[in-house]
């Protein structure tokens, strides 16, 4: 466990309070989930284990595009041998539904006043602005496979402070409460109920994707999937049994195993 004096989080509480076994924090990264790759073996040995920081410099996300962030947000990434997830390897890129669920349970409690949403596959957002990335990458590593859950919510980063085309499309907890919030503690909601999302994905996968179409911000309207080789725009049906867009065009109903959400 490397820690800062100046370290704004109880690090042992969570230890104490979550199924984590290791905390790699640092002050400063340029991204969790690259840290978490150059360290993936250590990591491994001590699944499941996190790496934290307080500021992030060089945030990824999907298809290459990077993530604004600030010092108060919350940036890390889970480390997780996959033979220790409750589910199938044909199952596991429903996580990203797992963990949006978990971080929109998470916000919700700490902000009952307020709505959160998911956009699929791995955003949330409180009515039309965005207030969590999350990135779930899969590697192998010998004989193992690693999946790395990395996420990153604005918690006590004020957006006032991002460039204009951020601040216009996003939002911190702390622009709709005004004040801050203790890091550890949203942290801790976070890892806890991914855990009881992962599971239920497992045990009762009917349950969790009704609860993920029923928070589902894109149901009704009308959107733009980029695919790998094509666009595609229709009136958004939901998410499938598989965590699959469901969208029906003026031709054909498609369901959706992947894509980025260009319109919605």
């Amino acid at each position: 466990m490397n820690r800062s004096v100046s370290c704004p989080f109880d690090l042992p509480r969570l230890i104490n309070e979550t199924s984590l076994r290791h905390v790699e924090y640092h002050a400063t990264l340029p991204s969790t989930s690259t840290t978490a790759f150059e360290l993936l073996q250590p990591l491994l040995d001590v699944s499941p284990s996190l790496v934290l920081t307080c500021e992030q410099t060089a945030g990824r996300g999907r298809k290459g595009n990077s993530w604004w962030s600030s010092t108060g947000a919350l940036t890390f990434t889970l480390v997780i041998r996959a033979d220790e997830l409750p589910m199938t390897p044909e199952r596991r890129p429903m996580i990203s539904l797992a963990a949006g669920l978990a971080v929109r349970d998470a916000l919700q409690s700490h902000a009952p006043e307020h709505d959160f949403f998911l956009k699929w596959p791995n955003d949330v957002f409180t009515g039309e602005q965005k207030i969590c990335g999350i990135l779930v990458e899969q590697h192998s590593l010998g004989e193992h496979q690693a999946v790395l859950i990395g996420i990153g919510v604005n918690v006590n980063n004020s957006l006032r402070d991002a460039p204009t085309e951020v601040s216009q499309r996003a939002i911190s907890l702390f622009d709709l409460e005004g004040h801050s919030l203790e890091l550890t503690s949203v942290l801790i909601s976070i890892l806890q109920r991914l855990d009881f999302r992962i599971g239920q994905l497992s045990s009762q996968p009917r349950m969790a994707l009704s609860e993920a179409n029923r928070h589902n911000i894109l149901t009704g309207r009308t959107v733009t999937l980029q695919l790998a080789d094509q666009t595609l725009t229709g009136t958004c049906i939901g998410i499938d049994d598989e965590g699959q867009l469901v969208l029906q065009s003026e031709t054909a109903l498609h369901r959706c195993a992947s894509g980025i959400v260009l319109r919605w």
